[in-house]
């Protein structure tokens, strides 16, 4: 993070009933909700990159089942690609996840009903049940993150809603492709999630709402939460 300038912060604190926000200038006011959400000073991010064929790695088993108290993922662009790296990050119950702008435009929507204004397939719940969704604002300037403090055990999926024009364009209903219909989805595991399909809306199969990009992203996501948290 040492090389990132650091233009704007977004804070949040994700709980099952309340979702707290705070601007950097007026942290040094501060509150109890906000005082642990950790810095990214020396944090080290768990992706992987393979980029020997313009491809993007997905093996991202190595940071599962091992939850951190803070973990960051990158926001990138290149070329025609999107991408959130790593795609799946699991933290503690009460740990933090710092999301910072690499390259291009983008944002974290989560998939909740409450963001289908900016989100279409959002209707297709993909948070706990009674925790509030989040969504980010619009990010453009390298270096800058939006971070959340997830409060409750769970499997947390979101998605960028930007366009290839830089603005939310209303999903792939609105005849824009966003980068969401490229399958720049993400995942967060936090703490010691029941595996139970009925008790966890991400690993249910996806709908058929969401675009096919982000389907199979999600669906090779559900595999691998399986595969690395079975016997936890």
């Amino acid at each position: 993070m040492s090389d990132h300038t650091l233009t704007r912060r977004h804070t949040l604190a994700l709980t099952g009933s309340t979702l707290t926000a705070g601007l950097a200038g007026c942290l040094d006011n501060g509150t109890d909700q906000l005082e642990n959400n950790g810095t990214t000073d020396g944090a080290e991010t768990s992706a992987t990159r393979d980029d020997s064929d313009g491809d993007h790695d997905h093996d991202v088993e190595h940071t599962l089942g091992h939850p951190e108290e803070h973990t960051e993922v990158t926001m990138e662009s290149d070329d025609d690609a999107h991408h959130f790296v790593p795609h799946v990050v699991h933290v503690e119950s009460g740990g933090t996840v710092t999301w910072i702008l690499d390259s291009g435009v983008h944002d974290t929507v989560a998939y909740h009903p409450d963001n289908a204004s900016i989100l279409p397939s959002a209707t297709d719940r993909r948070v706990p049940d009674g925790t509030n969704p989040w969504a980010s604002d619009i990010y453009d300037t390298e270096g800058e993150i939006f971070e959340m403090t997830f409060q409750e055990d769970g499997v947390y999926d979101y998605a960028c809603t930007i366009t290839g024009h830089g603005h939310r364009g209303g999903g792939h209903h609105g005849g824009h492709q966003t980068h969401e219909s490229t399958g720049m989805v993400g995942r967060v595991i936090v703490g010691d999630p029941d595996l139970d399909p009925d008790e966890q809306p991400a690993l249910q199969s996806p709908s058929g709402e969401l675009p096919e990009a982000a389907r199979h992203e999600l669906e090779q996501f559900n595999d691998k939460t399986q595969e690395a948290l079975q016997g936890h």
